[in-house]
């Protein structure tokens, strides 16, 4: 969600009758005195085969942000303390860090040389630094990129995180791969008249001469680089309704929304659902990870953005009055998907949007009712069916995600959310939201692949999924079929004719025919496909029963693209 001059619209999520759209513009964290221990325990754990495939051998258990933001224009003094643990053979860390002017660095709290580019800090390692290191990068200038600083006439300037994928590394001193997950705190200063919102919960709000407060935020739990973030801006807080006993150790969950004071009337709106969506998806899917969830309107250039703790909305979404429940619930779905468990590699993206993207949908079914899911799905498959990217790149995508940009697309969204529609329809609810809970708690605060949860779902069914897995996330595409029938009333069979005519192999899956009869009674049969090209399949009807037409999967529980022909 890195090229500035790229301008595409995505369908974040669908909506009742596909209405619904999240629009993404493409341009597309100090723990001190306890991180010497838990770095050293971090370090024992770095295996030589590191699952940290950006920078291997290295884990950053956490990082410390202090930063100074200026009273007017966008030129910021900022300093990183980055605590990890390492291999011994890795002598070298380098951090990720754009344009800025390097003051200074500090290895152990010891000037250390590092040799700049414009990408990067490379800072030499020594035996003697241990195993576990605390790296102080200090800097300053105009972040290019991910940190949005502008100014508005009526409320002033403001100052927005926004770093999808990549685009942290503009302002913040990073291992900048979702792979690498750590804690963050925060020490901002800033002048005394904005409101400072960052990941966790706010420590400490402290006056300062001039007209400046410095304010501090913590999250326990380590989360992405790309979702480590702050506001700072003249912005007015409406509590929402807390829910309890959904969150970690049975806490409470708050919730705020944070709007810019032209839009304070605004508030709750749409936000007033807010602990109910929070209670559903702890129900079906686990405790909610963080201390608390507040929503902001912001400067994202996207429509939401999933931030820890802290999701941010398009300033227009608010000017506009148009936030939806769906989008709600599709950023706070990511709290879990995406946030809580983080896709290791970019190829795996859909572990994220496909599941946030299914997930809002299923808060519809509760919150709307079974018509208005069917008709969110149906809406889904046909943006599906219509996307060019569908058919020709697989789901998980390696091409892709070497510019993880062009995975904001069809497949990581809204056929990621069906696949994991038809595997709930295949397995039923039971296995699936058990497959779902099971991988929860296994990667929460971690990161995850696409076998990893194969291997949940393997888990809770008892099956291997292999076949499934294969078909709908590693091929391009999706079954065309073209199916005929004819009705035998001396031996009251109907047989079906089911051909696949994609250009890719056959699909194995199962789906529903309702026949039908002229005074509109109905008759439900299963189709399975068996992974032939071409079937015929005998389906005898009760005595009495005279189909005169078939409904080709009614309930929307196949994505493939069918025609009936008599």
């Amino acid at each position: 969600m890195t090229s500035r001059t790229v301008s595409i619209a995505i369908l974040g999520l669908i909506a009742v009758s596909g209405v619904l759209a999240e629009t993404l513009q493409a341009q597309v964290r100090a723990p001190s005195t306890t991180d010497a221990s838990r770095s050293a325990a971090a370090a024992a754990n770095v295996a030589p085969d590191s699952t940290h495939p950006y920078q291997p051998g290295v884990d950053v258990t956490s990082y410390a942000f202090a930063l100074t933001l200026p009273r007017s224009g966008r030129s910021i003094t900022a300093r990183a303390t980055v605590n990890f643990a390492r291999r011994i053979s890795v002598d070298t860390l380098v951090l990720d860090l754009m344009s800025l002017t390097v003051d200074s660095v500090q290895v152990g709290g010891k000037p250390r040389a590092f040799v700049r580019d414009s990408a990067t800090v490379r800072v030499p390692l020594l035996l003697s630094d241990g195993l576990s290191v605390q790296v102080m990068v200090a800097y300053h200038g105009v972040p290019d990129d991910g940190l949005i600083i502008t100014e508005d006439s009526t409320r002033g300037w403001s100052a927005f995180g926004d770093n999808w994928p990549n685009r942290g590394r503009h302002w913040l001193a990073t291992v900048d791969h979702p792979s690498d997950k750590a804690r963050v705190s925060w020490n901002v200063v800033a002048p005394s008249e904005l409101t400072i919102v960052a990941n966790g919960v706010q420590k400490t709000r402290v006056p300062l001469a001039e007209g400046l407060t410095r304010t501090t935020y913590e999250i326990a739990a380590p989360i992405p680089t790309y979702l480590m973030v702050l506001a700072a801006a003249k912005m007015v807080a409406t509590p929402l309704v807390k829910t309890c006993a959904i969150g970690s150790a049975g806490r409470c969950v708050p919730q705020n929304v944070y709007t810019f004071p032209n839009e304070k009337s605004y508030a709750p709106g749409p936000f007033a659902e807010a602990a109910q969506i929070v209670e559903f998806f702890a129900t079906k899917v686990g405790p909610f990870a963080y201390e608390q969830l507040n929503h902001l309107q912001s400067a994202t250039r996207f429509g939401g953005m999933e931030n820890a703790t802290a999701i941010f909305y398009s300033d227009g979404a608010f000017k506009n009055r148009n936030v939806s429940v769906q989008l709600i619930a599709h950023e706070t779905a990511h709290q879990w998907f995406g946030d809580a468990v983080t896709p290791r590699r970019w190829q795996d993206l859909w572990l994220s949007e496909g599941f946030a993207s299914y997930f809002a949908p299923l808060y519809l079914q509760k919150s709307a009712g079974n018509s208005a899911f069917k008709e969110a799905m149906r809406g889904m498959r046909d943006q599906i069916l219509a996307d060019a990217v569908v058919a020709t790149r697989p789901v998980v995508d390696t091409v892709g995600a070497r510019t993880p940009l062009t995975l904001l697309n069809a497949n990581s969204y809204q056929k990621g959310a069906f696949v994991l529609h038809m595997l709930r329809m295949d397995i039923g609810d039971s296995a699936f939201y058990a497959g779902v809970q099971d991988y929860q708690k296994t990667f929460r605060n971690g990161t995850a692949t696409t076998d990893n949860l194969r291997l949940a779902f393997e888990k809770s069914t008892g099956e291997s999924l292999v076949v499934f897995f294969q078909q709908w996330l590693n091929r391009p595409g999706y079954p065309e079929l073209t199916v005929g029938w004819s009705w035998d009333a001396n031996t009251r069979i109907a047989t079906v004719t089911v051909d696949q005519t994609q250009k890719s192999a056959p699909y194995a899956a199962t789906f529903i025919v309702d026949f039908r009869a002229a005074d509109g009674k109905t008759e439900r049969r299963y189709l399975h496909l068996t992974g032939d090209r071409s079937q015929v399949i005998p389906l005898p009807l009760d005595r009495g029963f005279v189909p005169v037409s078939i409904v080709l999967d009614p309930d929307v529980e196949l994505l493939a693209k069918m025609t009936v022909v008599r």
